[in-house]
């Protein structure tokens, strides 16, 4: 957690990662149908041709899945192409070995043991495939691809950590994708000289058009792989769900995916969270306003000044403990480009994808934990500052007359808030925005067990269902870590991954021996609990609760 961060009103700020975002360049064109000859690949030593040229893969951790590591699907960001569009990757005589991950891109790593972090570089566009041995290049038998943006919180942000290996959804059918993008300054510096420079009067968003620059790779090349081109899921949590929720309104990747996971993904758009949670954003002007005292902070007066910087000097410096605020604050950006309008103008003007969405919440986020401790007076102090002249509403629904008390209402209430709000973003994709597709909602509530010290983003014992601890279960890669897992938890695994695979597949998690996962519909306020149970539950834990918090959501003024 930032230490800045006050975790009984500030409620997610220690769960958001740095957003970078929204996308980039023209969509490409059809599939190249030089891939359409039908192949099989039944070792990993069997060369696959991209555009760039062969590569071959290695085992991947589960029998009969290949994996390939580390393919540039675009350019070095360093020197002329630091801040700029991802330009396309240079191409290659002979096979590749893509047997060793890529690099991470630069980003700070203090306290991260040095065996756990890649090699750091701004030549980082690279990503990774899982497929299964023997998959086809027919297109009537090419599997759905299911690509995973990875979050965190400015460190640890890389796609080669065992939380993100593939090997078991490819095993269920899917051919997995995970890639690197810039992140923090790198991915997210918006300045008015490079609004100018871009050509389009906006900038920022680099590391969600590194997104749509791997999207069109993937168009291109996944059906080499055994991928169909046509059936991709874009998916994420955090940090990687805002980008999924970006590209739900730009242009930029359209008919690039074509279902959309966003794992601690998205509020209802008057959400006062949304101020402070990786999936909001800056103005455009005040993002350029941070920029401009980026580069005072930096001692450059030009981009050419900028870019001369070594990006060990922009992390350190960044990043360093008594940097000032100014100058240091990089998200999502409103560019009018990348992200066109805001989350409520999309869905009133109906421009929101419409595409199927599985999203969902855990149960210690959004400023919940088992841990928290609360005074009574600090609790009441909530309710005056929160909900103004409806404070004893609040109180008489969630009441603390002891400190004990206190915690466990306000965990109580956040935990509602963050149904209820993830509800609320559901009709309005299907309401305001009149779109046809489902919308499958979650609610994780099982606690992972032990600690994983093989991923340095993990956070320590005792946080409960913190934020991002489904990704083991949706990925069902338990082989992979090294925490004290049970069979219950390799049961909880395979059929949360079922679901996931399920999705990917056809749009709809549910599946033959697992238990009914209700669409959202708009009139029936509720969840489906994964984890510890899997059934669905109600949006809140009393109709006059979930009342109160669909009335206070809705009064907001802000708009997002």
């Amino acid at each position: 957690m930032d230490p800045r961060d006050t975790p009984r009103l500030d409620r997610r700020d220690f769960l958001a990662g740095t957003a970078a975002v929204a996308t980039a360049t023209t969509l490409l064109g059809t599939l190249d149908t030089g891939t359409a000859a039908a192949t099989s690949r039944n070792s990993p030593s069997h060369p696959v041709r991209t555009q760039s040229g062969l590569v071959t893969g290695t085992p991947a951790a589960l029998p009969g899945i290949t994996v390939y590591k580390g393919i540039p699907y675009a350019a070095s960001t360093a020197g002329p192409n630091r801040w700029r569009a991802p330009q396309p990757p240079a191409s290659w005589r002979g096979v590749r070995k893509a047997d060793t991950w890529g690099p991470a891109c630069p980003q700070p790593v203090t306290g991260i043991a040095a065996d756990k972090v890649p090699p750091l570089s701004e030549d980082c566009l690279n990503l990774n495939i899982w497929t299964g041995a023997g998959s086809s290049t027919r297109s009537r038998d090419l599997r759905p691809v299911f690509v995973w943006i990875y979050g965190g919180r400015n460190s640890a942000m890389w796609a080669s950590q065992p939380v993100y290996d593939g090997a078991n959804l490819a095993a269920k059918g899917a051919v997995v994708v995970t890639y690197n993008h810039r992140v923090g300054a790198f991915g997210n510096l918006a300045h008015p000289a490079l609004s100018s420079e871009g050509g389009h009067g906006g900038s920022g968003n680099w590391g969600v058009r590194d997104t749509v620059a791997a999207l069109q790779w993937i168009r291109r090349n996944i059906a080499a792989f055994g991928g169909d081109p046509e059936r991709v899921t874009l998916a994420g949590w955090s940090h990687g769900s805002s980008f999924v929720n970006i590209l739900m309104i730009s242009k930029l990747a359209r008919g690039l995916f074509h279902r959309a996971l966003l794992s601690a993904g998205v509020q209802y758009t008057k959400d006062p969270a949304l101020g402070h949670v990786a999936g909001g954003y800056s103005p455009l002007a005040a993002a350029e306003a941070n920029g401009t005292a980026f580069a005072t902070y930096m001692g450059a007066s030009t981009l050419t000044e900028l870019r001369a910087l070594t990006a060990d000097e922009i992390v350190t410096k960044v990043y360093a403990p008594d940097a000032p605020a100014a100058g240091t604050d990089f998200g999502n950006v409103l560019d009018g480009y990348v992200l066109p309008k805001s989350y409520t103008a999309a869905m009133k003007s109906r421009t929101e994808y419409d595409i199927p969405v599985l999203t969902g919440n855990n149960k210690d986020e959004n400023g919940a934990s088992p841990t928290l401790t609360m005074t009574v007076a600090a609790y009441q102090a909530f309710a005056a500052t929160t909900f103004g002249d409806r404070a004893a509403d609040f109180l008489a629904l969630y009441p603390a007359t002891t400190d004990t008390e206190a915690a466990t209402q306000y965990n109580n209430y956040a935990r509602d808030e963050e149904r209820v709000s993830t509800f609320l973003w559901g009709t309005q994709f299907r309401a305001t925005a009149a779109n046809r597709s489902p919308v499958y909602t979650y609610w994780w509530t099982h606690v992972p067990p032990g600690h994983d010290t093989t991923n340095p983003i993990e956070p320590a014992d005792g946080v409960g269902a913190y934020h991002g601890a489904e990704k083991y279960y949706f990925f069902g890669n338990l082989y992979g870590t090294d925490r004290p897992w049970t069979s219950a938890d390799h049961a909880i695994a395979d059929r949360t991954s079922s679901y996931v695979a399920n999705f990917v597949a056809t749009g709809n998690p549910n599946g033959h021996g697992l238990p009914p996962w209700p669409e959202l519909r708009t009139t029936k306020p509720q969840s489906m609990e994964l984890g510890d149970h899997f059934a669905p539950l109600a949006a809140a834990d009393s109709p006059a609760k979930y009342a109160f918090l669909k009335g206070y959501l809705e009064s907001q003024t802000t708009e997002y």
